[in-house]
C-alpha cells in the first residue's frame, strides 16, 4: 500500500490520522491522530487530546515502533477506510465552479506555479483545505513532490514576492507562526532562520506553508532501526545539505560523536546549509550498525529540542 507523509488516513470510526512516514511497520501505517468526526463535523485535536483519545478509547491503534523506538498511532492497513492524497485536492480545487475565498487563495498560487512550469501532478494541498475543515484563518498547506521541483518552487516564490505576485508575511503573521510552533528558539532567532527559506508566502490574504516530499529514488537510505540513548546537545559543521528539506530533514555534519542531525519538526526544516556551523539539542540514537544520530522532534512540540546556526 502506497502511503506518504502528508497523506491523511481515515478509519471506520471516522478518525483522521496524518501519515508521518512512508514506511510500513508490521503492516501498519505510522501516523498521528489529528481529527475526529462529530457527526458531520471534523474536530481538530490537540496533541495531548489525541493521545488520550487513542490511549483510552482506541488502544488498538497505539503502536510501539521498534524502528523509530517511539510510540505512534499505527493503523493496520486492512483497517484503512480511505486515504486522502494532497495531489487529488489540487484536482478537486481546479474543478470548482464557486470556490470560497480560502480556496481562491489556494487556486491562485496553484495556477501561478503551473503557469511557471511546475507540473500539476507534483503539487498537493493537504491539511484543512484537503479535509474541507478550513476557515478564514486557516493556512494553505502546500506539498511539492520531488526535490528539483521543490527547489524550483522556492526560487519562484522568491521571484514572485519581488514582483508582488505573491506577498511576504508581516510581523503579525510571523509572530502568529512562531506562537503556533512554540519552538525553543526566541522570536528573533526564529525569524533569522525563516527569512532565508522562501517556503512561506502570502497568496491573497492567506499564509502558505510549502513542504517537500522527495520521490522514492531521491530518499535517503535509513540506517535503522534505532534505539534512544540519551538527551544530548551537540555542534558541528554541515557537510551535506541535500536532505535538509526532506521529511525528516537531515543534516550530515562534522562531529566526533554523531554522523547526522535529523528533524521531524517542520520548524527545523531547511534550518542550515552546507558550511554552516549548527547547534542542536535532542535525543541521541544509535542504529543497529553503530550509526549515531541526534533526533530533533521526538514529540510534536519538540520541547527543549532545536537546531540553530551559531557563530564561531
Amino acid at each position: 500500500m502506497h502511503i506518504r507523509p502528508k497523506d491523511y488516513i481515515v478509519t471506520e470510526e471516522n478518525l483522521y490520522f496524518a501519515a508521518v512516514s512512508d514506511y510500513l511497520e508490521q503492516d501498519r501505517a505510522l501516523t498521528f491522530l489529528r481529527y475526529k468526526s462529530n457527526g458531520h463535523v471534523l474536530q481538530k485535536l490537540e496533541t495531548d487530546e489525541a493521545a488520550e483519545l487513542i490511549k483510552y478509547q482506541y488502544p488498538g491503534y497505539l503502536f510501539y515502533s521498534r524502528y523509530a523506538d517511539i510510540e505512534l498511532h499505527g493503523i493496520p492497513t486492512d483497517l484503512i477506510h480511505h486515504i486522502y492524497r494532497p495531489e487529488d485536492t489540487v484536482d478537486n480545487l481546479l474543478a470548482l465552479t464557486k470556490p470560497d475565498p480560502k480556496q481562491e487563495d489556494a487556486l491562485n498560487i496553484i495556477k501561478q506555479l503551473i503557469n511557471a512550469g511546475i507540473e500539476k501532478e507534483y503539487i498537493g494541498i493537504t491539511g484543512s483545505i484537503m479535509l474541507e475543515t478550513h476557515n478564514e484563518h486557516s493556512d494553505i498547506d502546500m506539498v511539492i513532490y520531488g526535490r528539483d521541483n521543490f527547489f524550483r518552487v522556492r526560487q519562484l516564490i522568491k521571484q514572485k514576492i519581488s514582483n508582488n505576485e505573491l506577498g511576504i508575511l508581516d510581523e503579525t503573521l510571523w509572530k502568529d507562526a512562531y506562537q503556533r510552533r512554540g519552538c525553543d528558539l526566541d522570536f528573533e532567532e526564529y525569524c533569522t532562520h525563516e527569512f532565508k527559506k522562501y517556503n512561506k508566502c502570502l497568496s491573497g490574504s492567506s499564509k502558505v506553508d510549502i513542504s517537500m516530499i522527495p520521490f522514492s529514488e531521491e530518499k535517503y537510505i535509513e540506517q535503522g532501526p534505532y534505539k534512544k540513548i540519551k538527551r544530548d546537545k551537540i555542534s558541528g559543521k554541515v557537510l551535506d545539505d541535500t536532505y535538509v528539506y526532506d521529511f525528516p530533514a537531515r543534516y550530515l555534519i562534522d562531529n566526533n560523536n554523531i554522523d547526522e542531525v535529523v528533524s521531524y519538526t517542520a520548524t527545523y526544516t531547511g534550518q542550515a546549509t552546507q558550511g554552516d556551523m549548527i547547534e542542536a539539542a535532542g535525543y541521541m540514537e544509535q542504529g543497529v550498525n553503530g550509526h549515531k544520530r541526534l533526533v530533533v522532534g521526538t514529540s510534536r512540540e519538540a520541547k527543549n529540542e532545536y537546531i540553530k546556526i551559531i557563530n564561531v
